[in-house]
């Protein structure tokens, strides 16, 4: 029976894998490069250099094409590790990171164990995808060094709100800050 629910696990997650693949190799993830994006990644950026000045170590969850990893630039972190389902998105963001201080790795945020600890752990309007948003962030969570902290952004739509109201208790606040652009409006949260 196990290996019959593995099997099953495996064929699911190949399935979405195909299907970010087959997004990241259209060009539909193309906009996150545009300018009405500059604002979220900005602030982003700002968090981590204000509250881990110096060079943290950071973890980004669903890193697609390592965007952040290139606004954040190498003397801004001491080690990034970026993860994503799309092998086309990652073999992108490691051709593009030219960075010795960077790796970038196929893995499902569900599933995914880190090696390490991290000061930094972003999820940037990925965690919507996980199974269990609270769940995964408790999980990680322990991958944090102490003072370690966790930055969550979620696109404001219908269901962001039942999503924070779903995270907000297991979690301090420290900040947080709005984001908001022709095309849409961003929320990003600190959590610790």
């Amino acid at each position: 029976m196990n290996n019959l629910i593995s099997f099953f696990k495996r064929k699911i997650l190949r399935i979405n894998r195909d299907r970010w693949n087959h997004q990241y190799g259209k060009g539909l993830w193309d906009g996150l490069k545009a300018m009405d994006e500059l604002a979220r990644f900005s602030v982003i950026v700002g968090y981590v250099k204000f509250l881990k000045p110096g060079q943290p170590d950071i973890l980004e969850i669903g890193c697609g094409e390592g965007l952040l990893q290139q606004r954040l630039q190498t003397q801004n972190y001491g080690r990034y590790v970026g993860t994503d389902i799309s092998d086309l998105a990652i073999q992108k963001a490691a051709q593009d990171a030219g960075d010795e201080k960077c790796a970038y790795l196929v893995a499902d945020m569900d599933t995914y164990k880190p090696d390490g600890q991290f000061d930094m752990i972003i999820f940037n309007e990925v965690i919507y995808y996980s199974k269990h948003p609270l769940k995964t962030l408790q999980r990680y969570s322990t991958y944090l060094k102490p003072e370690g902290l966790l930055i969550v952004t979620i696109n404001d739509h219908k269901h962001s709100a039942e999503l924070w109201n779903g995270i907000k208790d297991g979690f301090q606040l420290v900040d947080e800050a709005t984001t908001i652009t022709a095309k849409s409006t961003c929320v990003c949260k600190i959590l610790a």
